[in-house]
């Protein structure tokens, strides 16, 4: 039977796996002089995302080598505060975006409904999310983070890029930036949209 066809428990989506990440010097040459070479490394639902991730056919070790990867974690570690950036793997396959312990908590309660509904509508435009992590390095913070598809990764010329949520609440600060090009928010979308019914319906499942 594979995988993607196990039933979860209820367990399973609350559950969190704790491990280290270590690296070598010849591993750390992105690192500077005295930075720590050991993390703590904390998965929330493991066998919940590695099955997202094997509905979009996407290899858990391939992803853990693209997250993991010392250069990855040192970004995501140097990061402010949360929410304040949104950072590429190293091979541009996945979007970092760090987290607050309280957000933390609500993609964790609704992973259960998010799961149900990516099973039943495989081409749903929702954003998919193949992680939930946190990172400390010894002597550090602890940071909260999530892992989602690159959305941006495309062959098209885009002119402009929008993050939005439907809502102008706490929405005009902080803008993100990805790589170079600025991620606008909803107080800058100044047009409208007008879709074909089926489109619209694609849009709104």
């Amino acid at each position: 039977m594979e995988l993607s066809e196990k039933e979860l428990s209820s367990a399973e989506f609350k559950a969190t796996r704790s491990n280290w990440i270590q690296y070598s010097k010849e591993h750390c040459k992105h690192l500077p002089p005295g930075s720590v070479t050991e993390f703590k490394w904390k998965d929330y639902s493991p066998a919940v995302f590695r099955l997202i991730q094997e509905l979009e056919k996407i290899d858990n070790n391939e992803y853990e080598q693209s997250i993991c990867s010392d250069d990855t974690v040192r970004k995501v570690c140097s990061l402010a505060r949360p929410g304040s950036m949104c950072l590429l793997s190293k091979d541009d396959r996945f979007t970092i975006k760090t987290l607050r312990k309280s957000e933390v908590k609500v993609i964790i309660g609704m992973l259960p409904s998010y799961y149900c509904h990516l099973k039943k509508f495989s081409n749903t435009m929702l954003n998919r999310l193949y992680g939930v992590h946190v990172v400390k390095p010894v002597g550090g913070m602890k940071v909260y983070f999530v892992v989602g598809s690159n959305i941006f990764q495309s062959d098209k010329l885009m002119h402009k890029c929008y993050d939005l949520k439907g809502s102008l609440q706490g929405r005009s600060d902080n803008k993100l930036r990805l790589r170079e090009k600025l991620i606008l928010k909803d107080p800058d979308f100044d047009f409208r949209f007008y879709l074909d019914p089926l489109i619209r319906h694609q849009l709104l499942l």
